[in-house]
């Protein structure tokens, strides 16, 4: 315990843990902390399997966009959904950071697409014919003009690609409205609000950096019911073909019609001494019912037509009102 805590700082702890004058431990009861199953923490994680898919399909997008300018880059890997306060944010982003404001019409508020120093420094050096070498530039304040011109430029580039990969969820049309080195420049966040922040693992020759998309958990309420499991299929909702396969295979389905003259009733006794040759003796069916596949469909009378036995239909039933009896029954 010692080498964990100092002498001091023990004190304190065993000071907190006295009892009180009305026997329960000072501070136990204002101080604690309760857990609110109907905070923004608890609610978001229903939202995460959605976003994770979301956030596989920008991997990917990406992936391809920066190897056209790096093409020995290994890969993208899109790393958990991490869900974090802004504050938090802050203190694990430290300038200089490429940050991208992006206008996302449905969403309430705007995406933020985050650069880190090293991977803007190295991709600027591999298009300008480099190997990527950041050298004293992870020290600089801010980043010089060329830079920001063709991070903008990428940025740019990246905009369908990022509406594409929410396509599955919901259609987006993404803006670059603003452009940051700091993030305590953006005024639209408080530090205590929750980002959805995925981090994007870019691995480049001799070194790993990383790309940040930073969703406001404000963003995602008029889309809310989208990301609760309910994703759409890239295929169209209307497929005239579809449909009209649909309709011959069920037209030309092939079921079984039984019509149901009468019904007799006799004791298990008598059942049990039936023998091939007696008689079962039932009434004259006043109507007969029709059954398809076990279900009573309609209802008619017996007789015959050119020659055959037949049925002539009167009325058609209800099949799940017979059901609802049977269960009743």
């Amino acid at each position: 315990m010692s080498n964990l805590l100092e002498p001091a700082e023990l004190e304190a702890l065993m000071g907190e843990m006295q009892p009180s004058a009305d026997g329960g431990s000072a501070g136990s009861q204002d101080s604690r902390d309760r857990y609110d199953f109907a905070t923004q923490d608890y609610a978001v994680q229903r939202l995460i399997p959605a976003l994770s898919l979301v956030q596989t399909q920008f991997a990917e997008a990406l992936k391809l966009r920066l190897r056209q300018l790096v093409p020995g880059m290994d890969n993208v890997r899109a790393e958990r959904v991490n869900v974090m306060k802004f504050g938090e944010l802050q203190r694990t982003l430290l300038p200089p950071c490429d940050i991208s404001v992006i206008s996302a019409q449905p969403l309430a508020a705007p995406m933020y697409l985050v650069f880190e120093p090293d991977l803007v420094f190295s991709l600027v050096d591999h298009f300008f014919g480099g190997r990527g070498n950041t050298g004293g530039k992870r020290l600089q304040a801010d980043f010089s003009p060329s830079e920001s011109r063709f991070m903008q430029q990428l940025v740019r580039a990246l905009l369908p690609d990022l509406g594409q990969s929410w396509h599955s969820v919901v259609d987006i049309s993404p803006v670059l409205t603003e452009r940051h080195g700091d993030l305590r420049f953006i005024d639209d966040l408080k530090q205590s609000d929750t980002l959805l922040a995925t981090r994007f693992a870019v691995t480049l020759p001799g070194q790993e950096s990383g790309v940040w998309l930073l969703v406001p958990w404000a963003a995602i309420d008029p889309v809310r019911e989208h990301l609760g499991g309910q994703n759409r299929s890239n295929r169209q909702e209307h497929d005239a073909l579809w449909q009209q396969r649909l309709l011959q295979g069920v037209e030309s389905a092939a079921l079984e019609v039984v019509a149901r003259l009468n019904e007799s009733r006799m004791p298990l006794s008598r059942v049990s001494r039936l023998k091939v040759g007696d008689v079962i003796p039932i009434d004259s069916p006043q109507s007969v019912t029709l059954l398809i596949e076990n279900l009573a469909m309609m209802t008619g009378t017996f007789g015959s037509h050119d020659g055959q036995l037949a049925v002539k239909v009167q009325q058609s039933l209800d099949p799940m009102s017979h059901v609802s009896q049977r269960m009743k029954s």
